[in-house]
């Protein structure tokens, strides 16, 4: 009688278990993502092979789920600028144009699809979700 009474909350445990690996492992994987890319930005590749770079260290994640967004602000005198899209979007949208000295931040977001659904989502206090937005991002100095 007892086993039938602990083995839902043993079972909830154990997928809960499971779900935060997952989700560990793709938050570590999307920071890594973010720090190379932000590594390119900081050494003046084209956004074209920053977003290469981003793409190629996303392990076994698919793509499709994956936000980029490569900012840059420089700073004047003692005030940092607001951020800045990386790239000249008028004239040459690959162009890293963000000066030397200036800040590069590569900020990544992924889709991570839960795989115990509504169980684990109610445990993370949003009921009913399907996915859990997975953010990072990385700032570096342009060299």
């Amino acid at each position: 009688m007892e086993f039938a009474v602990i083995l839902p909350l043993f079972i909830g445990l154990l997928f809960s278990i499971i779900e935060f690996g997952f989700m560990f492992r793709n938050q570590l994987i999307v920071q890594q993502a973010a720090r190379e890319g932000a590594r390119h930005a900081a050494l003046g590749k084209t956004t074209g092979e920053i977003t290469a770079r981003v793409q190629a260290s996303m392990v076994n994640l698919p793509l499709d789920r994956l936000t980029i967004v490569q900012e840059y602000r420089t700073l004047s005198g003692t005030t940092w600028s607001s951020w800045s899209t990386l790239g000249n979007t008028t004239t040459d949208p690959v162009t890293n144009n963000a000066p030397q000295g200036a800040q590069v931040r590569v900020r990544l977001t992924f889709t991570h699809r839960l795989l115990t659904g509504p169980l684990f989502a109610r445990m993370i206090g949003q009921p009913g979700a399907t996915s859990v937005n997975l953010h990072s991002q990385m700032v570096m100095r342009r060299e």
